[in-house]
């Protein structure tokens, strides 16, 4: 069976595994918070995803682990949930059942799959009284031999190194918006040219960007990402190992 790569939006993803249908950090919110609207709909309606068999929410921030959305995609999906530890009690609190907490270099086989949980440079940021205290995952995910690393919300660092030498990734799933102010953002994402640097360091087969243009979250103009990730993709010689998606594209391997 082939598998498939579907850019719904910001951070959510449907993964499509030799059968596997695989979500990433849903949200569907029509804003994340109060001050960041969302520009762009979601590239799969919520009610026409098809079968869900695994949910994996990086970590908290709002943008990435919604509640709400999380609740409507329980009435049709009773699906296991991984989620980082700490953050078990949103994914319960909206009614899933089959829910997974776990911590770097962990490994899980759930719905025909291995899930390595692997490092993000990140800090939670969901309340006041939950800053930096919970851990932030990216993840491996393995089935048939072929491996897809979703990265959540990372700064660049030593990690990716790392986790090339453990994981064999074909598609890197890499974070490219929300990176302006720089001073304010550098250590908590990547930017179109660390994330250059971070599929360099993983030494993956395909980048597919994700993290940009469905909410105004941070100063630059949310067009400007992609266009950028191709300019550093072209210097470095990588430029057709990258495919930009639009929410709803689908890229098939």
């Amino acid at each position: 069976m082939n598998s498939s790569i579907t850019f719904i939006n910001h951070a959510t993803v449907l993964l499509q595994l030799d059968g596997v249908n695989i979500l990433t950090d849903p949200t569907y919110n029509r804003s994340v918070g109060l001050v960041a609207p969302r520009m762009q709909k979601a590239g799969i309606p919520i009610d026409e995803l098809p079968p869900v068999h695994l949910i994996l929410i990086s970590h908290n921030d709002y943008d990435h682990l919604s509640v709400r959305t999380l609740r409507k995609l329980r009435r049709r999906h009773q699906c296991p949930v991984i989620v980082a530890v700490g953050d078990g009690r949103f994914a319960m609190k909206a009614g899933f059942e089959n829910v997974s907490e776990m911590c770097w270099w962990e490994s899980k086989d759930v719905a025909g799959t291995t899930v390595h949980a692997v490092p993000a440079k990140h800090k939670s940021n969901r309340a006041p009284f939950q800053r930096n205290k919970l851990l932030c995952n990216g993840y491996v995910v393995e089935r048939n031999g072929v491996g897809v690393y979703f990265a959540g919300d990372t700064g660049y660092g030593d990690h990716f190194k790392e986790i090339a030498t453990r994981h064999a990734v074909k598609a890197a799933l890499l974070p490219i918006g929300a990176y302006k102010p720089h001073d304010w953002f550098r250590e908590l994402h990547l930017n179109p040219q660390t994330a250059i640097k971070a599929f360099l360091d993983l030494k993956a087969e395909m980048l597919i960007p994700i993290h940009w243009g469905t909410f105004k979250i941070s100063d630059e103009p949310l067009k400007e990402p992609p266009i950028l990730l191709m300019e550093e993709a072209k210097k470095s010689g990588v430029s057709d190992k990258v495919r930009v998606l639009k929410n709803g594209d689908t890229v098939s391997f």
